[in-house]
């Protein structure tokens, strides 16, 4: 919270002198009321954009001012006293409800929904005020004007006064120097000020006509210009003079309307100010929310191209037509194309397994708005794929049709990681071959399309024969050695559709797809024979080994995995059973 310093505690104390002192000196109206209340106004302005812990110390000075004015214009010490409690009642009243009920009074953007709220609110808070002054002036001071002018004249000056000088006052308190508009304009604003003023001292003071309302298309123009910054201090200027020279029998109200009474002239003041106001407010207003308003919009434009600009990820606003309105920088960085190359032949850069997923996507989106991610493959200009997760939310345009707003990051070293998992998972660490959970779920695709298609499906087992010999003879080192050479002379011998798998220990298997003839698991077996017998030679010893085989082949058309599995085992009891180092066929008859 901001400290209050004296001086500027004394400098506030002395403007409400001067405006209190002026309003009732140079303003007097019926009854030496003023007809515009201007204290009053700077004072709820202070409250409004001051701290509630602070108002204690603004209503002192305001007191202590008021107090000297009336004392000053020789009122009485009682009457001084009601008159200045009065003064504060109102502006404390109006405060109080104006924060309640529209605490972001220094928000301009809202500035309509204030005013309107703070006029409710200044009607209500100095109607009481009103009835006491009144009521003060009419018995002790021996008034020979009537209570209700007395009440009327005290209610309407203060109501103006609160409406334009707190306006003002807030205005000021809130912009600051920027009441006067950008830099480039101010000196405008300053010129069109001192026009309205001296238009004003030109109607009020030396034209005998009544033409006051001349004086409006001078308002509206610095409005138009100016928005709130044109119309507070042009409202005030008017007001000042206006009443000034309506206090002194001049001016259209004195003269052009012949009208003499000074209750009336009060009266048609009042009223052509509030008309004024009226007048200029709803264009001020407008004109300031739409000037806050294109503001946010264009800071907020500027926020989101900062970000779209400077992000990491591919941004990209798909037009109803499928078009690329916008592509961000980072499509060089993440692809290595430009901007110009990736909107010509981007779908040619999607991975053509990726092209119907992304569509999938995106269309949708089109036809019944939503969001909807993907996951697809994009060519670098380098010519690898890059894995880009992408984020697509619809956006509504304002002809009923949708745009995609998309927001794509590269995920390949995530993918990779994934896949990288996938392949561990599914393969033996020591030898790469395929484990049993991908060997059972080849075999389940396997069987399948061999029932689709009308074949066979070949399964070889394989033993190391004496694998525990050499694990006992040359260590386990050697053993792990002979088992990646197994594993490594069983891929020379099959072909590369067909599945190598360890099961475990010193067990594999040879899944074979699409067999047309038993010779062809013969040959496969035979060769695998041969290659074994070639030594194996780790660090300084050399030794040999050999394997079993047992060769299942199912029925033509069949899916039985477990018989299949039955009959490669029992070929294999039969090989061992043989001597070892051979191998062994059992088939399934065939329909």
């Amino acid at each position: 919270m901001r400290q209050l310093q004296l001086p500027a505690l004394a400098a506030f104390t002395l403007l409400i002198a001067v405006s209190g002192w002026w309003s009732i000196r140079f303003a007097a109206g019926p009854a030496e009321f003023s007809m515009l209340w201007v204290p009053g106004g700077i004072l709820l302005g202070a409250l409004l954009t001051a701290p509630k812990k602070q108002w204690p110390i603004f209503l002192a000075c305001a007191f202590v001012a008021f107090f000297a004015v009336n004392t000053y214009l020789q009122r009485g010490a009682a009457v001084s006293l009601l008159f200045s409690l009065c003064n504060l009642l109102d502006a404390w009243c109006a405060a109080y409800f104006i924060t309640k009920y529209a605490p972001d009074v220094a928000q301009l953007a809202s500035i309509k929904r204030t005013i309107r709220i703070a006029a409710g609110a200044t009607f209500l808070a100095c109607l009481a005020p009103a009835l006491i002054a009144a009521s003060a002036r009419h018995l002790f001071l021996s008034s020979p004007t009537s209570f209700w002018i007395l009440f009327e004249t005290w209610y309407a000056s203060h109501v103006i006064g609160l409406i334009i000088f707190s306006t003002l006052t807030v205005v000021s308190r809130i912009e600051g120097w920027r009441i006067f508009g950008p830099p480039k304009r101010r000196a405008e604003l300053v010129v069109t000020q001192l026009l309205i003023a001296l238009c004003t001292w030109l109607v009020f003071f030396k034209l005998p006509l009544p033409i006051s309302f001349a004086l409006l298309p001078l308002l509206i123009v610095s409005v138009l210009r100016h928005r709130f910054s044109g119309f507070v201090p042009a409202i005030a200027l008017i007001a000042l003079i206006a009443t000034t020279a309506t206090a002194a029998g001049q001016g259209p109200f004195a003269h052009g309307l012949n009208v003499t009474s000074e209750v009336s002239r009060t009266h048609t003041l009042q009223l052509y100010l509030l008309s004024c106001c009226m007048v200029a407010f709803p264009a001020a207003s407008v004109l300031t929310q739409r000037r806050i308003l294109n503001h946010a919009l264009k800071r907020s434009e500027q926020q989101y191209r900062m970000l779209a600009e400077h992000s990491r990820d591919l941004i990209l606003r798909i037009g109803p037509a499928r078009s690329l309105d916008y592509i961000s920088p980072s499509v060089t960085e993440m692809l290595g194309w430009s901007a110009e190359e990736f909107e010509r032949i981007r779908w040619e850069l999607v991975h053509p397994e990726d092209v119907a997923v992304l569509q999938d996507a995106i269309s949708p989106l089109y036809a019944h708005g939503g969001a909807a991610s993907a996951v697809y493959r994009c060519r670098h200009k380098q010519g690898h794929y890059v894995w880009l997760a992408a984020n697509l939310q619809s956006v509504p345009e304002e002809n009923g049709h949708f745009a995609v707003v998309y927001s794509g990051r590269d995920v390949t070293s995530r993918i990779e990681a994934e896949q990288a998992l996938e392949q561990q998972a599914r393969r033996d660490p020591l030898t790469g071959l395929a484990n049993r959970l991908l060997f059972e779920e080849r075999m389940t695709l396997a069987l399948a399309r061999a029932k689709r298609n009308r074949s066979s499906v070949g399964l070889l087992y394989c033993d190391v024969d004496f694998f525990k010999n050499i694990n006992d003879s040359y260590g386990h080192a050697a053993g792990d050695y002979a088992l990646q050479i197994f594993a490594q002379r069983m891929r020379q011998c099959t072909r590369a559709v067909d599945l190598t798998v360890r099961l475990g220990g010193d067990e594999f298997a040879i899944l074979v797809e699409d067999i047309t003839s038993s010779h062809n698991l013969e040959v496969i077996a035979q060769k695998l024979i041969t290659t074994m017998t070639e030594p194996v030679t780790f660090r300084e010893v050399t030794f040999k080994i050999s394997t079993s085989i047992g060769i299942g082949r199912n029925a033509i058309g069949s899916a039985d995995a477990e018989l299949l599995l039955q009959l490669a085992d029992g070929a294999l009891y039969q090989a061992k059973a043989a001597g070892r180092g051979t191998w062994r066929l059992t088939e399934a008859p065939q329909d």
